[in-house]
């Protein structure tokens, strides 16, 4: 029940109205019976210093970011983490009396989800992809101690600058070249997509060349939700490998830790995923 005790938490974002985060957080709000909700505010780069007073003004007790606000935010922000700060992303601000508090949680479902199937000390992680998702992935990774890392891009350039920034081993080959890709498919035990091929316009595409050759005890993550299983995917389940993740239990995992940081409680993660699966 909405009163005048109920706290407001909200998602900035352009756009914003396609977010799965009201569902999520509500969903976990209604469980945990926290007296809070949560909207979706259509906010660009020009709104966004207005939107961040606004949390201050209104009292919200903290949003979330959605690119291109990740980035543009930090320094109209009191604090921000040291992880962000690394990252030059924040993902969640925390209002703590007026004093707005800067996270980035991106990347932490990546780690969670990689731990439950392998040994990441041990394990070469092949990374398809240097923008915002591939990068947070990347410095998760590398401070979770991850054995050796891979990054996959079209411009080698930005890949090497991300691999510049990070303290585990880490090599970086062209996208397009074929045989490096396959070479370093072979090699790796885990392969995670965190382009944009599957999504939207580009779904029937795949970092993966046709000639990969996977093998069945490999760990395949694809960072894309929408569709829950990609063509990446398919490539991986039509070779057998057992072990396939989707997008949905990174974006839960992450929204889940921005939830425990506004509320100190534990979203409600499995209920959650499944919810969220039936508005897929």
């Amino acid at each position: 029940m909405i009163d005048g005790h109920t706290q407001l938490f909200g998602l900035l974002a352009h756009p914003a109205a396609h977010s799965l985060s009201p569902a999520m957080h509500n969903l976990a709000f209604d469980h945990n019976q926290i007296n809070a909700r949560y909207l979706a505010f259509d906010v660009t780069p020009d709104t966004l210093p207005t939107a961040v007073n606004a949390i201050r003004d209104l009292h919200l007790g903290g949003v979330n970011l959605s690119m291109p606000l990740k980035k543009a935010v930090i320094p109209l922000l009191d604090h921000v983490s040291d992880f962000a700060q690394k990252a030059q992303s924040v993902n969640t601000i925390v209002n703590r009396d007026g004093e707005l508090y800067g996270y980035s949680t991106d990347g932490v479902g990546v780690v969670q989800a990689l731990q439950q199937h392998v040994d990441l000390s041990k394990a070469h992680v092949l990374l398809f992809g240097a923008g915002g998702a591939a990068e947070s992935a990347a410095l998760a990774l590398s401070d979770g101690g991850v054995g050796q890392l891979t990054i996959a891009n079209r411009h080698v350039e930005k890949a090497q600058n991300l691999a510049d920034r990070l303290t585990a081993p880490t090599q970086v080959i062209a996208l397009d070249e074929e045989a490096a890709v396959c070479d370093a498919v072979q090699q790796a035990m885990v392969l995670i997509n965190a382009t944009s091929l599957g999504m939207q316009q580009q779904r029937e595409l795949s970092p993966l060349p046709a000639s990969t050759q996977l093998r069945t005890d490999q760990v395949v993550l694809d960072m894309v939700y929408d569709p829950l299983v990609t063509t990446f995917l398919t490539q991986a389940q039509q070779a057998g490998v057992k072990t396939c993740l989707n997008g949905l239990s990174l974006l839960v995992a992450q929204g889940a830790a921005s939830f425990e940081l506004w509320t100190q409680t534990q979203m409600p993660v499995a209920q959650v995923e499944q919810h969220l699966a039936t508005l897929l």
